[in-house]
């Protein structure tokens, strides 16, 4: 019998033949999503490209993501600990993370994911799409979408180097080669980063800590254009991180659980790749893509050992046929299995199909309308939609608004898996969610400047929480809704060319019923900006800031004070093949928690060069 994964790629590399033989017309392939463009109506979405990333030297995905509107994150602390964060009040677990449409959430590990281990060498592009924005991304994204997108190889083949190393004994160094050659497009990164052992005193709380971590990052993206509409291409992207943790105890004094110094650690390790074939003509578009991901977790501790892996392989099909000028339909299904194993074995069979159009009746005004129908094995079968409009009102003024369901599985690790502290609850229903928004994008001075301002309201339904049994041990259950109303407005400034402003504030107002109480973790307000300036030719500065206000932990109840950090850094080109740079992280030296008895290290220094060929 052949290999389901065989017969996969068969299938993949053998449809577009079919589509060829009746349609001989030809174009260029370009990278490009088909099918984001009926996405963005109605809602606001935000990207970060790799530019940005150099130009504000981040290192982590985490760095970037801080200074977008939508979303707002916290560690347990210092550098490889797990970076939790939220989308509109949606926590991890319930928003969808993709690698260029791979599933990155680990259903062997409720569900989460840890973005401490996900290093920008080898992204191109982030993309924040919140609210009702994902019936072509399936089910899970309760808040949002984040989607990453890496490298593809571009122009003239190059390399480039780059090393840096500072405070707290950090080093990180990358590798990249990409370019075009004929219709061979390739792009490779090898990325190494690492910290410690360096102990040292949390004032907050007085313990003493001797954390390190690790991670080693190696991606690459191939495509062939076969001929001129039809292009296949192959990723794989390998990371691996291992960390050094505290032990929580008890502390009579704080009356709470605090870290203190342990021979714990951490190790995950993930591998996602994909295969997808694309073709079509200037009417209608295809993509057919097979996924696999795959995420194991172990902790190593002197009383605890643990090994979880869990893996998605899913089989996509999208479409974009446009109808006419004024209708454009975008459609396709997906198909994939679940498995996590702790270390019994568990799987779960799923499937979805959706259609999306996109109605233009007047230039200045675009009304999209899709649904969504996805089936889990024991589950059964759940519908969700999404309307959106856009309407220009004048040439700089655009008003949107969007409404949609989303509906989030329970995942694997909460319904089968045992651990000394859970048991599994097989009775476990998905999490609902109804989302609406409404806002406007003005442009300034000329296009020179940008204002998005986005009001917005998630009701999420059938929240799985943790309750204690008499035995000691927690059971997840369904018994909460989280009401969470918000306003984020995004500002970008270019006054000169050499010089560009960037600002991005929220507002959220989050509350956990029946009881109506504070969401914990989540602030009332978040600022963040950035200023960059390329004062020479050869010389640029950045100046980044962040700050929230006071929030209350999720386990202890206790408040979390308000902060607030400033980056500062510059970048010199030496020569045409060689710069230098450096910079100052929390500038002014402050001590603060995102999780309450987890401090974050002060002031930091770094410097690095960087050298490419071309």
């Amino acid at each position: 019998m052949i290999h389901p994964y065989l017969f996969t790629c068969i299938f993949i590399f053998m449809c577009p033949f079919l589509a060829y033989a009746e349609d001989i017309e030809r174009y260029e392939v370009v990278d490009t999503s088909l099918f984001s463009s009926s996405e963005g109506v109605g809602g606001h979405e935000t990207f970060v490209d790799h530019q940005e990333i150099e130009d504000y030297q981040e290192i982590f995905l985490k760095e970037p993501l801080t200074y977008t509107p939508s979303v707002i994150l916290y560690s347990n602390g210092p550098t490889g600990r797990n970076a939790d964060f939220f989308i509109r009040g949606a926590r991890s677990s319930q928003n969808l993370v993709l690698v260029n449409d791979i599933y990155v959430n680990n259903p062997a590990s409720g569900g989460s994911i840890n973005l401490s281990n996900f290093l920008n060498a080898d992204l191109e592009r982030i993309e924040v799409l919140p609210g009702p924005q994902s019936l072509i991304y399936g089910p899970g994204a309760l808040g949002g979408v984040i989607q990453l997108v890496p490298k593809k190889g571009q122009g003239k083949p190059s390399l480039k180097a780059h090393a840096e190393g500072g405070s707290f004994f950090t080093r990180y160094g990358i590798l990249t080669a990409q370019g075009e050659e004929g219709p061979l497009q390739f792009s490779g990164t090898l990325a190494g980063f690492g910290r410690g052992p360096d102990s040292f005193t949390n004032p907050l709380h007085g313990n003493r800590e001797s954390d390190r971590y690790k991670n080693g990052t190696l991606s690459s993206r191939i495509g062939y254009a076969l001929t001129d509409n039809w292009e296949v291409e192959a990723l794989i992207r390998y990371a691996e991180g291992k960390v050094q943790f505290d032990n929580p105890a008890f502390s009579k004094k704080e009356n709470a659980f605090l870290p203190f110094k342990a021979k714990n650690f951490g190790e995950e390790q993930t591998i996602l790749s994909s295969l997808e074939s694309k073709w079509g003509n200037e009417t209608w578009e295809h993509s057919l893509k097979a996924t696999y991901s795959r995420i194991l977790n172990k902790t190593n501790a002197p009383n605890f050992h643990q090994t979880t892996i869990g893996e998605q392989p899913v089989l996509l099909y999208r479409s974009s046929y446009k109808i006419n000028s004024q209708n454009t339909l975008l459609g396709g299904f997906e198909g994939g299995l679940e498995r996590a194993k702790e270390p019994n074995l568990h799987k779960r069979s799923h499937g979805g199909i959706y259609l999306v159009n996109t109605y233009t009746p007047f230039e200045e005004t675009a009304l999209k309308g899709g649904i969504r129908g996805d089936y889990y094995q024991s589950l059964g079968t759940n519908l969700t939609f999404n309307v959106g409009v856009d309407q220009k009102v004048t040439s700089s003024t655009l008003l949107r608004t969007s409404f949609g369901t989303n509906f989030k599985p329970p995942v694997l690790s909460d319904l089968f898996q045992k651990t000394p502290w859970q048991v599994p609850n097989p009775h476990l229903k998905p999490e609902k969610s109804r989302s609406f928004e409404i806002g406007v994008d003005q442009s300034l001075f000329a296009d020179k400047g940008l204002v998005n301002l986005t009001g917005f309201i998630n009701n999420i339904n059938k929240v799985a929480l943790s309750r204690q049994l008499s035995d000691g041990k927690w059971l997840r259950f369904n018994g909460g809704r989280r009401v969470v109303k918000g306003l984020e407005m995004a500002f970008s400034l270019k006054p000169i060319k050499a010089l560009e402003i960037k600002v991005a504030l929220t507002l959220t107002h989050a509350r956990d019923f029946p009881h109506k109480t504070k969401s914990p973790l989540l602030p009332t307000f978040k600022g963040a900006g950035g200023l960059y300036w390329q004062a020479l030719t050869d010389l640029s500065f950045f100046l980044q800031g962040y700050g929230v206000t006071a929030r209350k932990d999720s386990a202890n109840k206790k408040r979390l004070s308000p902060y607030g950090i400033v980056n500062i850094g510059s970048s010199y080109t030496i020569t045409r093949h060689a710069s230098f740079f450096w910079r100052i992280e929390n500038l002014g030296n402050k001590r603060y928690e995102e999780v309450y008895g987890y401090g974050t290290r002060g002031r930091a220094f770094f410097v690095g060069l960087e050298a490419k060929t071309g």
